[in-house]
């Protein structure tokens, strides 16, 4: 009877240190998953913020493309009426491309490293674009940010950079609806007067008397 209490104690103490010791190896690898989760949902929300500033300051200079960008804040738009008197005499000729485009890199750089809970490696890559699309200009503005992984020496040892590259980009039309009418008004014009136009009537005139004739049966 002796026997049995002692081997019943013994036993107990064997399995308590036994989940001593499991608890001891679990809790540092549940601790680890869940700092790396965090992680994650910061670097997602880094992704959110850098696409939703690109996404509005492209907006704002399209917008103000044709502005003096001395006197514009492409943050806070025109809050002035005195604004509007700056815009620049042939802007589609004689635009300073690479001083609005600095401008805007500032500005979009400040925001991102203002509104950024992880700070990047090398800071903000940021990049404006200004293209020509035949009868309307694009601007394009792209932000890059490299981001270093929780323990990142053990990816490298698994052969990884050990970082994590985040990238936003964002594209709209310069608002300027007068040069865009100008524009399709003389591709029209080209178009009808090349010849253009009547070679490609005679290319679809089998395909319009078939519409006809299903609209005339519809009827």
């Amino acid at each position: 009877m002796k026997t049995g209490i002692i081997n019943r104690f013994f036993i107990k103490k064997h399995n308590k240190g036994a989940v001593t010791v499991e608890y001891a190896v679990i809790f540092p690898v549940v601790v680890i998953c869940i700092l790396i989760l965090i992680y994650i949902g910061m670097l997602f929300y880094q992704q959110c913020m850098m696409q939703s500033a690109v996404n509005r300051y492209v907006r704002s200079l399209a917008h103000l493309w044709g502005y003096n960008p001395d006197n514009v804040d492409y943050e806070a738009g025109i809050s002035k009426k005195e604004t509007y008197l700056d815009e620049e005499l042939y802007w589609h000729l004689f635009a300073d491309t690479q001083k609005r485009a600095k401008k805007a890199t500032e500005s979009v750089r400040n925001e991102l490293m203002a509104k950024s809970i992880i700070r990047p490696k090398a800071g903000f890559d940021v990049q404006v674009t200004c293209s020509n699309v035949i009868i309307s200009k694009k601007i394009g503005i792209n932000a890059r940010a490299v981001y270093p992984l929780p323990f990142r020496k053990i990816f490298e040892l698994l052969g990884s950079s050990g970082y994590v590259t985040i990238e936003a980009y964002g594209e709209t039309s310069i608002s300027d609806p007068p040069e865009f009418i100008r524009n399709t008004d003389y591709l029209l014009q080209i178009y009808e007067e090349s010849g253009a136009k009547k070679l490609v009537l005679e290319k679809l005139e089998p395909l319009a008397d078939v519409l006809r004739r299903l609209t005339d049966f519809m009827k």
